[in-house]
């Protein structure tokens, strides 16, 4: 299928990211699939990340004065393009010159496909795997394997994927696509999740290759221990947001219960691995508290869209 006259525009959202956003675009810039628009939303870098940003002649460029978090960066960097397919990306990614095409084939083919991604060399783990992800019971991604073969997968990873803007707009709730209530962690599943009830899939296409370093604006913190109490939190309580907003009577069925089981083992665990950070990881129960009453606002939302072909997420769940 001929997609050269397609038009396609990036996305990203950038927090102290100076050492890779050199490489980031000059590799965007390189695609073999011209990008119409490349915008990126700062948020607060004290780097001098936003300066450089600056100087990029083909750089929209968008300055938030404090760190509003991933959620919020993204959605403005994706509001501010026009093009109808729009690719997310992380400036600690960096794609191959195919990328782009390659993606915009297996959306284009499809018209219920809403998101492409990629095979990633992860250099936080030193390992291959797939953009493409299924579900774990307690509500994390499970990454696939790095195949060889174009599947469907549950959701894409929010470090590089290309989307078809119809799909986001469908999906967007109070205009959001990502949940800004997030802040960051687990929104790529929320969403995944979301496009799934509406309706539309994705794919893995592993000619899409990238480079990515992983947790590139802490350090390469990829483990949860090893991020701050901060964004641990979100890791823990976006879970349940996830879980609150999408899920079915059929998967709460399912999945309650696993969620039980986890959080019985988990929260111990986390009391005997780092002791001095429990009081702050406590706020978490509070945090869920308070965004409550916009979790069943987005719920009513999600299920009155509720498409009648869309089933429940057994089929994309693999592991705890």
């Amino acid at each position: 299928m001929d997609t050269s006259g397609l038009r396609v525009a990036a996305a990203l959202a950038n927090w102290n990211g100076a050492r890779y956003l050199e490489r980031c675009l000059t590799a965007l810039r390189q695609q073999t699939h011209s990008l119409e628009q490349i915008v990126v939303v700062d948020n607060g870098s004290t780097d001098g990340s936003d300066l450089w940003l600056e100087s990029q002649p083909d750089v929209t460029l968008i300055r938030h004065t404090h760190n509003t978090g991933y959620c919020h960066g993204y959605n403005r960097a994706i509001e501010a393009t026009k093009a109808p397919f729009v690719l997310t990306l992380n400036t600690d990614a960096y794609l191959e010159e195919h990328f782009v095409g390659a993606c915009l084939e297996a959306v284009v083919e499809a018209p219920s496909c809403a998101a492409a991604t990629g095979r990633f060399f992860e250099e936080a783990t030193n390992q291959h795997i797939s953009g493409g992800f299924w579900l774990r019971r307690l509500i994390r991604m499970c990454p696939m394997p790095a195949e060889e073969d174009v599947r469907e997968v549950f959701g894409v990873t929010g470090a590089a994927a290309l989307f078809r803007r119809e799909a986001l707009d469908a999906a967007r709730i109070e205009g959001q696509v990502f949940d800004e209530s997030y802040f960051s962690y687990g929104e790529d599943i929320d969403l995944a999740w979301r496009l799934q009830i509406l309706g539309w899939h994705s794919m893995y296409v592993p000619t899409a290759r990238a480079h990515h370093v992983g947790s590139g604006s802490l350090d390469g913190a990829l483990r949860f221990f090893d991020k701050p109490v901060f964004f641990q939190r979100q890791a823990l309580r976006n879970r349940y947001l996830t879980l609150m907003k999408n899920a079915s009577l059929l998967d709460s069925l399912q999945l309650v219960p696993a969620m039980l089981i986890g959080e019985l083992l988990l929260w111990p665990l986390l009391f005997l691995r780092q002791p001095w950070r429990f009081p702050a990881l406590l706020k978490t129960p509070v945090e869920l508290l308070v965004r409550l009453p916009g979790v069943w606002r987005w719920r009513r939302e999600i299920q009155r869209r509720r498409s009648p072909e869309a089933g429940s997420v057994h089929r994309w769940l693999r592991g705890w």
